[in-house]
């Protein structure tokens, strides 16, 4: 069972988040990299696309889910109203304030390219020199010694971080979703994965067992959150929670 916590005093509630639709991007090729909601919400449009080796998406695909059942089809483009609901959903400019918006700060980091672990049994825990490890002395010493820069890009609102992005395109919209102007709030990915909520005021609601969340969105009277959660190599779920007043 998902649980929500609420961390300040929030002006809206969120409630206990129900599945619509388990996503297996292994069959629909890629990644997920936007979700938009119908204006009835009876219907949601996923993309997904594919990233090249600097990171950068390519490639996307577009699919309709039926938010009753989660019935997934593919389709040929998006609809004009999912561009629409993007166009709204991603924009860096709260839609309650035209002076209220998300700061966007990306700077170079230096990383090692041992940062992420190599092949062999060293991924799981192996040691250098183990003959049986699949990563020889030779090859770690040889690792240690190359660096790259990337680019890391973070999202601030209210001194609050919204995203984050390290070695891979910045997606606006991928890690918040704008509430409709009459809730001045924003969904949001925190610094631990968790979905949250915050209004203009700074008022915080967490969903403590949610992680690994991506592409939160309001359906667009406000009643409603979509989300997609993360739940292994390619498998994602896709769960809707009530808002409240």
């Amino acid at each position: 069972m998902l649980i929500t916590t609420t961390v300040l005093a929030l002006s809206i509630q969120i409630g206990t988040p129900a599945r619509v639709a388990t996503i297996d991007t292994g069959k629909l090729k890629g990644e997920p990299t936007q979700l938009s909601w119908s204006e009835d919400g009876t219907q949601f449009v996923l993309q997904t696309s594919e990233r090249d080796k600097t990171g950068m998406v390519k490639n996307a695909r577009y699919f309709v889910v039926t938010a009753a059942d989660g019935a997934i089809a593919p389709t040929p483009s998006a609809p004009a109203w999912a561009d629409t609901y993007w166009a709204w959903k991603s924009n860096q400019y709260a839609p309650w304030s035209a002076t209220t918006l998300i700061d966007v700060k990306s700077d170079k980091k230096t990383v090692s390219s041992t940062a992420s672990p190599m092949g062999g049994s060293l991924a799981k825990g192996g040691t250098s020199g183990d003959p049986n490890s699949g990563t020889s002395a030779e090859e770690m010493a040889n690792a240690k010694a190359q660096t790259q820069t990337v680019t890391v890009t973070t999202l601030t609102l209210m001194g609050e971080r919204v995203g984050y992005f390290e070695a891979v395109q910045f997606i606006p919209g991928y890690t918040f979703g704008w509430a409709p102007k009459e809730l001045a709030a924003i969904a949001y990915v925190n610094g631990s994965g968790r979905l949250s909520v915050m209004d203009k005021d700074g008022g915080k609601q967490q969903l403590e067992s949610t992680k690994d969340v991506i592409l939160p969105a309001w359906s667009t009277d406000g009643t409603r959150i979509a989300f997609l959660q993360k739940m292994g190599k390619n498998k994602y779920e896709l769960y809707v929670a009530a808002v409240t007043k």
